[in-house]
């Protein structure tokens, strides 16, 4: 696999990057001084403040709350009072109010104290210079302030130092008050107790007062609408002149009963009267015979028995008719008592038919006039009831009015007999003690706080600044981010007289540990020449200053060691090679060569057991020169001639010579400095490298601080660990 898709597949699927404990400690290893100069600074602040706050004293009384104020006589039900569940937590809030804060104040006189009182403390120097209108000269606005307001705001300062704790599932409560002074804060505390007992005290007197108070106006009043519904009662029974209306209601309805059942009674006879004279009338009075067939007249008991006297009458004429002749006396006296009886039938018959009309005469009028005295009676028994009504509801208003008057009368007394008997709903358990020892500020606590929380903050400050670091700093970063190989790390030189040096100090015996550093990648750049010939490596970064000419010059030297080796500084816009060896004549070298005005043999200065190749006279034109075919003739040529050659190319970022350089190349080693340029823009670097074709070899990481244990794996030559960079 090639470089270029090695680091093409790399970018595509990074693995996930996973802290090490070994990474933890040694970020905190590598910022132990911040991070330890910064706690310490902090906590010497906050020693400075905590032992410069005045010390607070606090004091607590303990204060026993009856769920239920049990009174003799209670007023509560008058009043409308219910207790609830959440009495003590009322009671709670009241003890918080600013009435009972306001009694302690005056009790305690703290409108006199400087430490609640802020108008009786001189102003603090800080705040004198941070008044703005100094600065300016403008006079201070003076304030008003009305005995109130002052009154309020020491109200205000005190409520804040005092705490109520209730003790949970028990009627207890725990009053403390916090104080620069230990006296002041037990007796604060006790006034507060005392100040809540006092204040439910007056208000339960102010609440009998006040509902006796109410309670005459309210039995006045009572009194009147009394007397007006007796009078309203009385003048009513005068004006209907009633005595025993409950008597005459009854009389009336049992009146009306009888009356009832009679006109019902003769309702029936009507009704048969009625029928009969109807059939009469229909038949006619004068027809005798017509009559005779009626009902009504057959069952008349006197037309029965003479109607039983002429069926004797007719068989005895029948059988003498047959003994006798017509004129025969017994013929003639038996036909003269048929006769008889029979006129006597017909007188009857009309007799009855006349009885009969004047008795449904009589019934008629009888049922008109008991119809009327019944109406008559039914009205007065309604009229009763009507006045029996209204009656009843007079007196059940006399009744209610006296019923609430006699309970009102009754309270009163109750009322007035107690208003002098008054029982707290809370009494002192135990009363505040003058404390020996402050609470606050808790020094210690405080303190060892600010260590912890400076420290943690420190360490997750360094954190986040490695976090934010967007650099190659290690050669894991090289190989997670670039996802390339690396060649060799080269430690930083902190020795200023050293770094002028830098450019030939593979060959200071005294730098053991850059020397290996290059012996390493001189090893790296000969693996790569194993299966194939490579003798060209060029030398290229992304930015400028990153140490890309000295680690060329440093290679080529380490490998002038093993072979014929030729340095060129292929750098035609700012070439540092002729100043770093001291060569004279720099009008000659590479662009006189390309530009055909000298000859190689000319050029080359040999310098340490190594031939350079200056850049010569700085051309117009440098990338065409580079880009030419008389330069890759030109490599070609010194190829034949030499084991390894190293171009020191411009950097990538800045111009294309690179670019050009690299394609005539069998190796490419690029040189990034430890925690300078970001990710982003060695990897565009790097891109732009690979679409050229550039054989990329590996990446030396330069300026590396090996003594920060932190930045992974790096080198370390053997044999001289115990050395540290310098």
């Amino acid at each position: 696999m090639t470089p270029q898709t090695h680091h093409q597949n790399r970018l595509q699927t990074a693995d996930e990057e996973i802290i090490s404990i070994r990474e933890i400690v040694g970020i905190l290893t590598n910022y132990r001084w911040s991070i330890i100069g910064f706690t310490f600074s902090a906590v010497l602040i906050t020693a400075l403040v905590v032992f410069s706050i005045t010390p607070q004293y606090q004091a607590t009384s303990t204060l026993q709350i009856e769920q239920e104020q049990k009174n003799i006589l209670s007023i509560e039900d008058v009043m409308g009072v219910e207790g609830t569940d959440s009495y003590l937590n009322t009671q709670h809030e009241v003890l918080k109010s600013r009435a009972v804060m306001e009694k302690a104040v005056k009790k305690l006189n703290l409108i006199n104290n400087p430490e609640f009182n802020a108008a009786l403390r001189e102003p603090s120097a800080l705040k004198e210079y941070l008044n703005w209108r100094q600065w300016f000269g403008i006079e201070q606005p003076d304030e008003v302030t009305t005995p109130d307001d002052e009154m309020l705001a020491v109200v205000s300062a005190f409520r804040k130092q005092v705490d109520i704790t209730p003790v949970r599932k028990t009627q207890i409560v725990n009053v403390s008050v916090q104080s620069e002074s230990p006296a002041l804060a037990a007796k604060a505390a006790n006034a507060v107790s005392e100040a809540y007992i006092e204040t439910w005290l007056e208000s339960k007197l102010s609440l009998t007062t006040s509902a006796t108070e109410w309670m005459q106006a309210r039995l006045g009043d009572l009194a009147n609408e009394l007397n007006e519904a007796n009078q309203i009662l009385q003048d009513y029974k005068e004006r209907e002149n009633l005595i025993d209306l409950e008597s005459e209601l009854s009389l009336s309805q049992s009146e009306l009963t009888s009356l009832t059942e009679s006109l019902a009674e003769i309702r029936k006879q009507l009704a048969t009267s009625e029928s009969i004279y109807l059939q009469i009338k229909k038949t006619g009075a004068e027809s005798v015979e017509d009559l005779s067939t009626l009902p009504a007249v057959l069952a008349h008991p006197l037309i029965q028995m003479l109607k039983q006297d002429e069926s004797k009458v007719e068989r005895l004429v029948q059988e003498l008719s047959r003994r006798y002749g017509p004129k025969h006396p017994k013929m003639i006296s038996a036909n003269s008592e048929l006769n008889s009886i029979q006129d006597n039938i017909r007188s009857q018959i009309v007799q009855i038919a006349r009885g009969v009309e004047r008795e449904y005469e009589v019934v008629l009028a009888n049922e008109k006039a008991l119809k009327a005295t019944v109406d008559t009676s039914r009205a007065r028994v309604q009229d009763i009831s009507r006045k029996q009504f209204r009656l009843n509801e007079l007196e059940r208003q006399v009744k209610t009015k006296r019923d609430l008057y006699d309970a009102f009368f009754t309270r009163i007394g109750e009322t007035t007999a107690t208003a002098d008997l008054q029982t707290a709903n809370a009494r002192i358990v135990d009363t505040a003690v003058v404390p020996q020892k402050p609470v606050s500020p808790k020094k210690k606590l405080i303190v060892g706080i600010a260590a912890i929380v400076s420290l943690l903050f420190a360490a997750g400050c360094a954190f986040l600044k490695e976090m934010l670091n967007n650099t190659i700093r290690t050669s894991r970063d090289v190989e997670e981010k670039l996802h390339l190989p690396v060649l060799g790390v080269l430690p930083i030189i902190e020795d200023k007289t050293k770094q002028e040096k830098v450019y030939r100090l593979f060959l200071d015996s005294e730098e053991h540990r850059f020397g290996e550093a290059v012996r390493t990648i001189r090893t790296g750049l000969s693996l790569t020449a194993l299966d194939q010939t490579h003798k060209v490596f060029s030398v290229t970064s992304t930015e400028p200053s990153e140490g890309k000419s000295s680690t060329a010059i440093n290679t080529a030297l380490a490998l002038a060691q093993l072979g014929k080796t030729l340095l060129i500084d292929a750098d035609l816009r700012r070439p540092s090679v002729a100043k770093v060896f001291h060569l004279n004549d720099q009008n000659t070298g590479l662009a006189n060569i390309l530009a055909g005005y000298d000859n190689i043999e000319s050029c080359i200065k040999t310098r340490n057991n190594l031939d350079i190749l200056p850049t010569g006279t700085i051309p117009p034109n440098p990338q065409e020169l580079l880009a030419s075919k008389t330069f890759a003739h030109f490599i070609e040529r010194v190829k034949e001639d030499y084991d390894y050659i190293v171009l020191d190319c411009p950097p990538v970022q800045s111009v294309s010579d690179s670019l050009m350089v690299a394609q005539i190349s069998d190796g490419l080693m690029f040189v990034v400095e430890a925690g300078r340029a970001p990710t982003q823009a060695i990897n565009a670097s790097i891109k732009r490298l690979l679409k050229a074709g550039a054989p990329l070899t590996g990446v030396v990481l330069n300026k590396v601080d090996l003594s920060r244990s932190s930045y992974g794996y790096e080198y370390e030559p053997y044999g001289y660990q115990g050395y540290a960079a310098s």
